[in-house]
């Protein structure tokens, strides 16, 4: 059964609900509020959670993959790992994604999206690109989002993300220039996005050479990428970062649980939207 947003806010709000309590986000993004529930109750018989890996990777729960990846589990709600070839090409991860939506989320069956890194990127130009309105989409949940390119694709950046184990052929063509310019990220078919992101930056990616120009970052996404800000924006670190500017975002992105980021690294990212949706 379709779950409104809106109605989901209201009884997050209440602290209560019958479906995934959507994460907390003030009018505009101006300041994101903590949710009140102790855990998301979760929803209405069939309805499934995808799961969308990121860069280098070919689904989320792949044991190659930095960060782990376990999928989320709520009463109610199936849980599925969307097989996204995420190491040639974008139009190959956009092809793989689609087919999932498409099996399960069409007719009767409406479905949660939760990306992780370069999987925000993946479900973005999904939406744009593709024609979304045939998909029952709730909400989409991202993760140290690269939707906005990370400054270690290509260049000397591109040594320290083999470092980070992000050597594939497609990590070399993820960088601002190349997302951004890549779709139209204003374009999500009316579907929200709420993002979270990471300010534990590694030595050898945010000391010298600084890649990411001062801004806050995790060690491989900077804040403009992980926010859903619409330029590479050069936030102070003692602003509320993920919620900067209002107008600074893509239409339909908006920030969950807070301003401030998580005091982790890129890869420790991956789990934290599963544990604070209680899954």
């Amino acid at each position: 059964m379709r779950q409104d947003l809106g109605a989901v806010m209201a009884m997050v709000a209440l602290g209560g609900g019958c479906a995934i309590d959507g994460p907390v986000e003030s009018d505009g993004v101006a300041e994101a509020v903590p949710r009140s529930a102790p855990a998301a109750a979760m929803a209405a018989e069939g309805e499934t959670m995808i799961h969308v890996g990121g860069i280098c990777s070919q689904h989320f729960a792949d044991p190659e993959s930095k960060g782990g990846g376990a999928l989320g589990h709520w009463a109610g709600v199936a849980s599925v790992d969307a097989w996204v070839d995420q190491r040639a090409s974008m139009g190959q991860a956009v092809a793989d994604l689609s087919k999932t939506l498409d099996r399960q989320c069409r007719g009767d069956a409406w479905c949660y999206v939760y990306a992780y890194s370069n999987g925000g990127a993946v479900v973005s130009r999904t939406l744009a690109q593709q024609d979304a309105e045939r998909w029952n989409i709730l909400w989409v949940f991202t993760t140290a989002s690269n939707e906005g390119g990370s400054e270690l694709s290509g260049g000397l950046g591109a040594q320290a993300a083999a470092g980070l184990g992000l050597s594939c052929d497609l990590a070399a063509r993820i960088s601002p220039s190349d997302h951004r310019a890549g779709w139209n990220h204003n374009d999500t078919a009316g579907n929200q996005f709420y993002g979270i992101g990471g300010t534990d930056e590694w030595w050898y990616t945010g000391g010298l050479p600084d890649f990411f120009g001062g801004d806050a970052n995790d060690g491989a996404v900077a804040v403009h990428s992980s926010a859903g800000l619409n330029d590479t924006y050069a936030v102070p670190d003692d602003d509320p970062w993920l919620c900067y500017t209002p107008e600074a975002h893509y239409d339909n992105h908006g920030v969950a649980y807070r301003c401030d980021g998580y005091d982790l690294d890129h890869h420790a990212m991956k789990m934290q939207g599963i544990w604070e949706l209680g899954g």
